[in-house]
């Protein structure tokens, strides 16, 4: 009863937590590269041919692949971008991002807690919603997180199904029962299409692979072996074809590399510094909270955690590793959208860290038992960490309450007339355009960054989207 009770409680501050950010999602509008990746389906949608336009995320992604970069799954899912659709519905942007990693951080909590611990998927689910709570509340980036579908679901997006992936495998692994041709046949299509996302899970996803292929070949366990071979095998050759892209040339061109060495250095460095300055009273409180759930999770399991310092360093080493690409590429870590991903997957090092040292614990002195009462002291300690940290940080910068203050004060609606006039003023002219930008400030909403100059890329852009020669910013 007690377990039903801490479920319900922390589903409520879940779902009230996310509310005003799902609201806000309807005051959300396409943005910059959403028009660059529906410049086709747009085209074949207004020419009323319906045949091209289902077609054309195809037809997106080779010519992306050809002249810009390989992510060839990305480009297939930035073309689907919703703004575009007959019936434009962007704000399913925002229920994607949220919806998908929620969906697949209680998946890998219920499968772990089910398939590993034998515990219940209950406890999997208690597992999952502090981590939820908290990230969501503290991104980086509000807009870049959940209000722009380029960016959200290039990183956040992917990031989901990366999780979903881990989950499944373990299912696959652990759950006792055969694994058919055809659970292989789609945790291999998935593993492909996460190698055409962003480079930054494709590589961490196939790291991971790779240690858990040598984990179970030390094992000896050869049905595990086997059925791991073929998803890594499958993943590197998704991302091989990613980077062999002859549109990587092209970007590469434009940006300044850093040797692949200096680059690894760099994102351990870069690691270090995330996890310290996104360690505060609310992250130390969620881990306490966490406590009392790994225990009940892991309290009668016969699972050995013999190695905690090895875990740690290969959970840190996964993490690390999200920054390499972009650094070894770019020269930096990336833009606020790739930080979000950071963001998102610090949460689960904090948890796997807490869950590995927690086991080894329980594991190497099993004598010692936290009672009931215990177990309520330190979650009730974690609450009350947690409550701290926001009231010393302010309530006013979580993202509940940016997002509450845009619909409140009337900044959002202000946002969205804007924004209409401006499109308006586009489509009342003819080759040529002068248009305004959109002025309202809002905590997490961004303008078109339309510029004077018409060549600028986002002018260029959103003036091929609507057929337009040239769109310049008023003077």
């Amino acid at each position: 009863m007690k377990n039903k009770i801490n479920k319900f409680i922390l589903l409520i501050t879940f779902l009230l937590s996310i509310a005003p950010i799902l609201a806000m999602g309807f005051y959300a509008r396409p943005l910059w590269d959403d028009f660059t990746s529906t410049i086709y389906l747009h085209k074949f949608l207004t020419e009323g041919n319906l045949l091209f336009a289902i077609i054309s995320p195809l037809f997106y992604s080779i010519a992306t692949y050809l002249s810009w970069q390989g992510t060839y799954a990305a480009e297939i899912v930035f073309s689907l971008q919703p703004g575009a659709w007959p019936i434009p519905a962007y704000w399913l942007t925002t229920m994607f991002i949220v919806g998908g990693l929620s969906l697949s951080y209680v998946l890998l909590g219920q499968t772990i807690s089910q398939h590993i611990f034998k515990s219940t998927k209950s406890n999997g689910t208690i597992l999952a919603l502090p981590l939820l709570i908290l990230q969501f509340q503290y991104v980086p980036s509000i807009h870049q997180a959940f209000y722009w579908y380029n960016g959200s679901m290039y990183y956040g997006f992917f990031m989901a199904l990366f999780v979903c992936e881990i989950a499944l495998i373990i299912k696959a692994i652990y759950s006792g029962e055969e694994i058919t041709k055809k659970s292989s046949f789609w945790i291999m299509a998935l593993a492909f299409f996460i190698s055409g996302g962003n480079y930054s899970t494709a590589l961490v996803n196939c790291t991971l692979l790779i240690i858990w292929l040598i984990l179970a070949r030390l094992e000896q366990n050869m049905d595990k072996f086997r059925f791991l071979r073929k998803i890594t095998i499958v993943a590197f050759i998704g991302l091989v074809i990613s980077m062999i892209a002859p549109g990587n040339m092209v970007r590469a061109a434009s940006t300044a590399k850093t040797g692949a060495v200096n680059a690894i250095i760099q994102s351990i460095i870069y690691a270090l510094r995330c996890i310290k300055h996104w360690t505060s009273f609310q992250q130390v409180g969620m881990l306490l909270i966490l406590i009392p759930i790994i225990y009940m999770i892991v309290k009668d399991t016969k699972v050995k955690f013999r190695y905690p310092i090895l875990a740690l360093l290969i959970m840190f080493g996964l993490f690390a590793a999200q920054a390499t690409p972009p650094i070894y590429a770019m020269s930096y870590p990336g833009d606020l959208r790739q930080i979000n991903m950071y963001y998102y997957s610090y949460y689960l090092l904090m948890a796997g860290c807490l869950f590995y040292l927690e086991g080894w614990f329980i594991s190497k002195f099993d004598s010692i038992k936290l009672s009931a009462a215990l177990c309520n002291i330190i979650a009730l300690a974690g609450v009350a960490l947690v409550v701290f940290g926001i009231s010393q940080s302010g309530i006013q910068n979580t993202t509940a309450y940016q997002t509450y203050d845009d619909i409140a004060s009337g900044r959002a609606k202000q946002y969205t007339v804007e924004y209409q006039n401006t499109i308006d003023q586009i489509l009342s002219q003819d080759e040529i355009c002068y248009v305004d930008d959109i002025k309202q400030q809002t905590n997490s909403l961004e303008g078109l960054s339309i510029k004077e100059d018409s060549e600028y890329w986002t002018n260029r852009d959103l003036a091929s989207y609507f057929g337009k020669k040239k769109i310049c910013l008023n003077n």
